[in-house]
């Protein structure tokens, strides 16, 4: 990793190319920056690892999970990174996040049952109980954290079955302290909810801050708890399909009655890519990536146009614009798009507070991020 410059800094010609979703939706002339990908090339030991598939035509079945290593790589990631103890039994391998959110809320809940997001929410996470045909509460992420008051109200009228958290949140950035956490799991354990915690964007904290797994505060927490996470987010590997789900107790009992299939179609390439993003030369590249993202949010955070405000996330590379002063309407992200030539993700699919609103991933280089800023400007200065 000799030119950090040059790992965060891809071509735009080479960026054109690809066929993913960020991409290839929009025309030729759009700069995307909507779907939680980041742009860069694949880290070192990545690339190494799928190199290694490639020559050794390594593209059959896979191993099954309990044979993957994954479960272990990502208990020692998880212990290194975050001073989380748990055991590798407790880890179940599946393909994504999401499809580890509608297997919980199947096996955890029953037809009727309230599930409690707060927003704004990552779409997914709402989706996915309205799909399940559970009952969607919501309420409103506080100013500067969980909400817990507001939190608090209605799971006591509302005696929800299962707490979604996304922990670091997604689309603010915000990263919950320990003291929000304790009271949030009182909450849980007074009340009977399990909570499912997404923490994918863990590795992604900045500014020094530390992640605290919501199971890692205590046995009695980790036994109501069912925590999501990936190589996905921090390493730009979505597309390889694995993820983990850690469960104990109960809630891993249940969700071992599910159908194999709903875990087992992760893929080859996504467990080697898994075990090599949870390694010492994984983590050495996540390091320079996590800096360069500092770089980049402190950039947008200084040169957003006139009207449009955000508070700093705290974790990720996502940031929750707030146009309502840009005169831009209800649906800025629309505008952006028609106007401008740039994809945001709209603040209306985030539900609740998201009006007015749009996200926008700063994951890039900064040669892009300056090109969309520049663009954004024009729109602002001649509001619709």
């Amino acid at each position: 990793m000799s030119n950090g410059g040059d790992l965060f800094a891809p071509p735009l010609d080479l960026l054109r190319r690809r066929t993913g979703r960020k991409w290839s939706k929009h025309g030729p002339d759009t700069l995307p920056a909507w779907i939680a990908d980041m742009d860069f090339p694949p880290a070192p030991p990545i690339r190494a690892a799928i190199a290694d598939a490639l020559e050794t035509g390594d593209f059959g079945y896979g191993p099954t999970a309990d044979a993957s290593g994954v479960p272990q790589a990502f208990a020692a990631w998880a212990a290194r990174r975050w001073g989380w103890s748990l055991d590798p039994q407790a880890v179940m391998v599946m393909p994504d996040v999401v499809g580890g959110l509608a297997n919980a809320i199947e096996a955890l809940t029953d037809p009727g049952d309230a599930v409690l997001v707060q927003t704004p929410a990552y779409p997914p996470l709402m989706s996915s109980v309205r799909v399940a045909g559970r009952r969607l509460i919501t309420t409103p992420l506080g100013d500067d954290g969980l909400g817990l008051d507001a939190l608090e109200a209605t799971i006591r009228a509302e005696r929800p079955a299962l707490l979604i958290l996304c922990h670091p949140h997604n689309p603010t950035g915000r990263v919950f302290s320990e003291a929000e956490l304790r009271r949030l799991a009182g909450l849980a354990l007074e009340h009977g909810v399990i909570v499912v915690s997404d923490e994918v964007h863990a590795d992604l904290t900045l500014d020094g801050r530390r992640h605290i797994p919501f199971a890692s505060l205590g046995a009695d927490v980790a036994a109501i708890t069912v925590t999501l996470n990936a190589a996905s987010k921090a390493f730009n590997v979505a597309g390889l399909r694995c993820a983990v789900c850690v469960a104990e107790g109960e809630p891993r009992a249940r969700l071992g009655k599910l159908p194999s299939t709903r875990w087992n179609a992760f893929s080859t390439l996504g467990v080697r890519a898994a075990k090599a993003a949870w390694s010492d030369a994984g983590e050495a590249w996540l390091t320079a990536c996590v800096a360069h993202l500092e770089r980049l949010r402190d950039r947008l955070a200084s040169t957003l146009p006139k009207g449009v405000s955000m508070v700093a996330p705290q974790a990720g590379y996502l940031a929750w614009l707030d146009f309502r002063e840009a005169g831009l309407g209800d649906d800025p992200a629309a505008v952006l798009l028609a106007k401008a030539g740039v994809a945001l993700s709209p603040g209306l699919d985030f539900g609740a507070g998201g009006r007015g609103y749009a996200r926008l991933n700063y994951a890039t280089s900064q040669a892009i991020l300056d090109a969309i800023l520049e663009r954004m400007a024009q729109v602002s200065r001649t509001p619709a």
